[in-house]
């Protein structure tokens, strides 16, 4: 049986418009005697991300797309570019993620408890987490063997939630272990991007969200084409606009459940 130090772990950050985060984040995984390496994929960033990320220099892997790609395409590059026998994704925009965390993430993978590991925001000092954060958690550990037959997979998911559903799918409950983090912080999308940023990644998330888990079904051309035309909308009242001129009824009825009344209860205060 292999020493845990004799285990080697590769850091996965995917990067999109966060340069007022990611330094601190890449900073606490560098200082992290657990890991390996540490491989950074900016994500086309129209701000100062991949200022900050060359500001790392050789410490750190980086890997940067002209234009944006989606966090599926960003993981991959990641995941091939990584040397070590254990990937932990971690998004960039954390707030309050210390040493702690990262040694509480790894210690159930170096004592061989287990392969999988979910990292969640808890809620309280109790450790208490809301069961929803499992299923979308960006804080992720896995064997990178078994994640490179499925590589062509997420390459195909755009929005985050759509990589985090194809993940979710690889490996049973019982080889999960799932780790709350007390005291770790992830932003409200709308406080750190303009409106109309906020509202294009959100309707990419929930989209691979529907797709990968079988809500949306593609039939056609054109039903491919209304979906991605509601990508291109800046404001809500577009977006409902577009959503009632789709014929395809099943696909614009699970639209209508999944983004107006969502985005009318949670995002609809900042967008418009």
């Amino acid at each position: 049986m292999k020493n845990y130090r004799d285990i080697k772990v590769s850091a996965i950050v995917p990067v999109f418009n966060e340069e007022k985060r990611v330094g601190k984040v890449i900073g606490t995984l560098l200082k992290s005697s657990l890991i390996n390496e540490v491989i950074c994929i900016n994500d086309g960033s129209s701000d100062k991300s991949l200022e900050v990320l060359k500001g790392f220099g050789e410490k750190i892997k980086l890997i940067s797309f002209k234009k944006n790609q989606g966090k599926g395409k960003a993981v991959v590059a990641g995941i091939k570019k990584a040397k070590g026998e254990f990937l932990l994704f971690c998004d960039s925009d954390l707030i309050n993620f210390t040493l702690d965390h990262i040694k509480k993430m790894l210690e159930p993978i170096l004592s061989r408890k287990t392969r999988v590991v979910f990292a969640v925001p808890a809620l309280d000092e109790t450790g208490r987490y809301a069961r929803h954060e499992i299923f979308l958690a960006g804080e992720r550990i896995y064997p990178r063997k078994d994640l490179l037959p499925h590589i062509s997979k997420l390459t195909r998911t755009r929005g985050a939630g759509g990589s985090e559903v194809v993940l979710n799918t690889l490996f049973r409950k019982k080889e999960i272990v799932t780790v709350p983090l007390i005291g770790l912080e992830k932003p409200f999308k709308g406080a750190k991007w303009s409106s109309a940023m906020a509202l294009k990644q959100f309707l990419l998330s929930v989209s691979g969200v529907l797709q990968e888990s079988g809500r949306i079904e593609i039939n056609s051309i054109r039903d491919l084409k209304q979906l991605e035309n509601l990508i291109q909308v800046t404001t809500f009242e577009d977006l409902v606009i577009r959503i009632k001129k789709i014929r395809n009824r099943r696909l614009k009825s699970i639209l209508e459940k999944y983004y107006t009344k969502y985005i009318t209860k949670y995002v609809k205060k900042f967008v418009v």
